[in-house]
């Protein structure tokens, strides 16, 4: 097996120290975390007498409601849970948009991911350091923590996401075809291309390649279609290549930190100390990520960035640009929906695991690892299946979707019939599976589609109006269904409402045309330079 070019493999290194935090401690075991220790402090609604339980009721008994006071009201324990990831995730579309104009340089862009790293990683490993007997102040501690992790997360994802298009180029096959497509007669030099041709085009071709002139890998992208799909291939892979580890570290951390929820009983203690110790792998797997990703020479910073930042977006979404580019646009629209819809279904399917079914922290940690592991094979599989049936990206990813809404369809049977519809813990482990199978795919499907369809030379322009389109309205999706707790005592009802987030954006991204943006991307970007 070939190994992967220094840029890639440092690339992956990221993935493979970032997503422990995000597999690990913000999809499992801060949800669980923040629930338990609310609900350490909590009484049983009406009454507000009793202690709450973490017993299973009885077969056939109504589950009570458990609520804590905190911050002077009383909330729902697994509502308190969803407003936190609520806050979190719109404070990360405010954060998103203020580094946008600085991550575009490729000096920043580098330190601003490391920087990240280094704080939301040094600022969750304090979870080590809280008492673990309850408080009526440790949720509220235990949040703001959580909130800079969250933060921190996002921001190191958008300066990641932005290396794609630029490491799919350095790619020897599409420096291959690209020098091909340069080529005046339009066909390989006779005999092909070995590895020695490749490695000495490199050296011209990657520095035609840059911020600077993006707009002619937009043409060149555009009026080559076998260039286009090598390209457009080639970040599926690494993309797919860079999903599949980041969730190879996720279970392989999964695993060790079952051994001390398991030895401390569940306790809110032990679960403290699997976040921290996430926290920790993140910090320390960062360092030859940030030793071999590429950078720049140093500049200084570009004058007024933070303004700047969100004149810009401000000036991306305007309707002008929007006609412009009406295919990203569209498929923004979609994805609006496509990430909040996917990731509240994973944070409330674990927290109805935790607090409707009672499910213990270390079978909790079992569907997590259940999950991660059909990820990770399904993620390396998809590439070669997508082969196989002559699928695009866009198409496989419509599949991904269509399939994505089974879990919460069946979740919702459950108000209807009496037998079935996720009442069991066997039921959550085979939910656990088949959206594991579609979820590794769809992370990277996702951000492959649009990696095809942005303007080159722009890449983190673009990817952060990407994850800004995912925060900005993806608070909605934990709000909602934290309000609908909140009101009802009962959680399985914000599975209805997740419903209908996953099938909205189906229609939506049937009207996406890959071919089409791709052109208005390489026209873009022209008209950008010529008025530059």
């Amino acid at each position: 097996m070939k190994m992967p070019e220094p840029h890639v493999r440092a690339w992956y290194w990221y993935a493979f120290a970032a997503e422990v935090f995000a597999a690990c401690a913000m999809a499992i075991f801060l949800p669980i975390t923040l629930e338990q220790m609310a609900r350490e402090i909590g009484l049983e609604a009406p009454d507000y007498t009793n202690p709450c339980s973490r017993e299973k009721p009885l077969p056939g008994a109504t589950p009570v409601a458990c609520r804590a006071h905190i911050l002077g009201r009383w909330v729902d324990t697994a509502s308190f849970s969803m407003y936190v990831k609520s806050t979190a995730v719109f404070l990360q579309a405010l954060g998103i948009i203020s580094i946008g104009k600085l991550a575009d340089n490729a000096y920043w862009r580098k330190r601003l991911l490391l920087s990240f790293a280094a704080v939301g990683s040094i600022t969750a490993s304090l979870f080590l350091l809280i008492p673990g007997s309850p408080g009526p102040y440790l949720p509220v501690i235990a949040a703001l923590i959580t909130l800079v992790g969250n933060i921190t997360y996002a921001g190191s994802i958008v300066c990641a996401n932005a290396f794609l298009p630029g490491l799919a180029r350095e790619d020897p096959e599409v420096v291959a075809a690209r020098a091909t497509a340069g080529d005046s007669e339009g066909e390989e030099p006779e005999g092909g291309l070995d590895e020695n041709d490749v490695a000495s085009i490199a050296g011209s071709v990657i520095l035609r390649v840059s911020e600077e002139n993006g707009e002619d890998e937009a043409l060149l992208t555009s009026a080559t279609p076998k260039y286009g799909a090598v390209l457009s291939r080639t970040m599926a892979r690494i993309s797919s290549t860079g999903v599949a580890i980041g969730f190879f570290s996720g279970v392989a951390m999964l695993a060790l930190l079952s051994v001390p929820v398991v030895l401390g009983g569940g306790s809110t203690r032990s679960l403290m100390l699997a976040v921290g110790l996430s926290a920790a792998w993140w910090g320390v797997f960062t360092v030859p990520a940030g030793l071999g990703l590429p950078g720049a020479a140093p500049s200084p910073a570009p004058p007024n960035w933070l303004p700047a930042a969100w004149r810009r977006v401000a000036s991306m979404i305007t309707p002008a640009e929007i006609r412009r580019l009406p295919n990203l646009f569209t498929y923004l629209l979609a994805w609006i929906f496509l990430s909040d819809g996917f990731h509240t279904t994973t944070y409330t399917a674990i927290l109805y695991a935790s607090s409707h079914l009672h499910m213990s922290p270390a079978k909790v940690i079992i569907i997590g690892l259940v999950m991660q592991l059909v990820a990770v094979g399904s993620s390396i599989y998809a590439p070669r299946l997508q082969r196989k049936l002559g699928l695009s990206n866009l198409r496989l990813l419509v599949y991904i979707v269509i399939g994505a809404q089974a879990l919460p369809l069946y979740a919702c049977a459950g108000l209807i019939i009496p037998v079935g519809g996720l009442r069991t813990e066997a039921e959550m482990y085979v939910a656990a599976a088949w959206f594991g199978f579609l979820y590794g795919p769809f992370n990277s499907y996702a951000r492959a589609v649009y990696a095809e369809i942005i303007p080159p030379g722009h890449e983190s322009t673009f990817f952060s109006l990407f994850s800004l389109t995912d925060k900005s309205a993806s608070f909605v999706g934990p709000l909602i269904v934290g309000l609908i707790a909140d009101a009802t005592g009962n959680i399985r009802l914000g599975f209805v409402f997740l419903a209908a987030m996953l099938a909205l954006p189906v229609p939506v991204l049937l009207r996406v045309h890959v071919r089409r943006g791709v052109e208005e991307a390489a026209a873009w970007s022209a008209q950008r330079a010529s008025a530059a």
